[in-house]
């Protein structure tokens, strides 16, 4: 309910400053202009990410996601702080792919499933901590929500960012699985485990 106040606030702050500062007239078209552009790059949003999705649905159809978690077994199991069954190996190595194609929205289902089945399977919390980590910090190979703004904003070259997202989601991502191993190591020897 604040929220609503807050937007109120918001629109009669603009509207009575652009009349009193004799911009009215224009004030109107402004809004239909925005409302316009907002329509257009929440479509073109959209397009991208049915893209992305239903690429997503074709590898789950194929089956393919299987062979990628079985390959990445280990490796999930390793990060997460110790051995993972198959549901829950399956649902981290699907939530982590969307990551990488830069698709949080495709990638929350899996993540949440993957919450669930961590939660449930262990007494110590540490995979999903890390599970937590490794979304927050989201390496991303393919920035798909940020390269389909850019493309609507008739960016010259919208894939100038592909390196340096790269190269920045990288760092987070490690820095924040070094401070996770670090936290967890210590947390063992703490408690002798």
């Amino acid at each position: 309910m604040l929220l609503q106040y807050l937007w109120f606030l918001m629109i009669a702050a603009s509207l009575i400053w652009g009349v009193l500062t004799g911009q009215g007239n224009s004030i109107l078209p402004a809004a239909l202009d925005g409302a316009r552009n907002a329509i257009t790059v929440s479509l073109q949003l959209l397009s991208g990410y049915l893209f992305f999705c239903g690429l997503i649905a074709i590898v789950n159809k194929l089956k393919i996601q299987q062979y990628l978690c079985r390959m990445s077994r280990s490796m999930i199991g390793s990060l997460l702080g110790g051995e993972t069954d198959e549901p829950a190996a399956e649902a981290v190595c699907m939530n982590l792919s969307a990551n990488l194609l830069g698709l949080g929205n495709a990638a929350t289902p899996y993540g949440i499933e993957a919450a669930r089945l961590l939660d449930a399977g262990s007494s110590k919390r540490h995979g999903l901590y890390m599970l937590l980590i490794i979304n927050a910090t989201s390496i991303q190979l393919l920035p798909t929500t940020v390269l389909t703004l850019r493309i609507a904003a008739g960016s010259a070259d919208p894939n100038a960012i592909l390196l340096p997202s790269l190269l920045s989601t990288l760092a987070s991502t490690l820095t924040g699985v070094l401070l996770g191993v670090g936290c967890r190591t210590l947390s063992e020897a703490k408690h002798g485990n």
